[in-house]
């Protein structure tokens, strides 16, 4: 036998070897056309999904969409799939949330959502909670990148500054700025936004922060519920409203 040709093979098998495991050992996603790898939408090391029933009407189980997407295998049919508890992660008790019992990629699509419902408690008023979820592996369903392996939700019935009111999507790179607090409501005061919630709660309504036509009805609500409070305020010999904590005049900026 050629020792040329025997070593050429072996080191190129090894290579293989070697490369798959690597991927495997920084979470990527190996491509197979036999199996389906599905990922939740967000990055765990980095990102949660935060709830906080304070956000709600009193009593409401709200239902919080998760969602996922599918790569390897190409999907000629529904995919099945179901997600369980990651024990390790989770703090929140099982009587707290439910599980979808089958969730559904329709045939066709890269992306499907897992939903799940929660519950509100007394523990929930002074403790922020953790729910992991995690993909259930069988049959031709793997889990994916390993980043992407589970989804953290972050429960409270406590009252917290949302995402959408910190983020910087405007302005240019040297000055980022937040459009809702620069155009739409203003700087962030806790009763400014329990004042914005209640606005959103008469037609039960849920803000995520998405659409900007909704935030600035809502605000524009919020601006002349203000306005009636201030008059009424005045006519007694008060100032306007002020936030409890700050001692700032709630005022929203937002045109109209």
């Amino acid at each position: 036998m050629n020792i040329k040709n025997f070593i050429i093979p072996a080191i190129a098998c090894f290579c293989c070897s070697s490369f798959f495991i690597s991927c495997e050992e920084k979470g990527l996603m190996v491509n197979d056309n036999d199996v389906s790898y599905i990922i939740f939408a967000k990055d765990m090391t980095k990102d949660t999904t935060t709830v906080s029933f304070k956000v709600y009407n009193e009593g409401e189980v709200p239902e919080i969409p998760l969602e996922v997407s599918v790569y390897g295998k190409v999907q000629d049919k529904d995919l099945k799939f179901s997600v369980s508890v990651d024990e390790d992660r989770t703090t929140l008790p099982a009587n707290l949330y439910e599980l979808p019992t089958e969730c559904l990629i329709e045939k066709g699509q890269l992306t499907g959502s897992v939903c799940i419902k929660l519950k509100n408690s007394e523990i929930l008023s002074t403790n922020t909670l953790i729910l992991a979820l995690k993909i259930d592996e069988k049959e031709e369903v793997r889990e994916g990148a390993r980043q992407y392996s589970r989804a953290i939700v972050t429960v409270t019935d406590r009252l917290f500054k949302p995402s959408w009111w910190s983020v910087a999507d405007t302005g240019g790179a040297d000055t980022p700025l937040n459009s809702v607090e620069e155009y739409y409501l203003g700087i962030y005061l806790e009763d400014k936004y329990k004042m914005f919630l209640d606005e959103l709660k008469k037609d039960d309504m849920v803000f995520d922060g998405k659409n900007k036509q909704v935030l600035r009805k809502y605000a524009l609500k919020l601006k002349n519920t203000l306005k009636d409070i201030n008059a009424e305020r005045a006519a007694q010999g008060l100032g306007p409203l002020v936030d409890e904590k700050t001692q700032l005049e709630i005022t929203v900026p937002v045109a109209g």
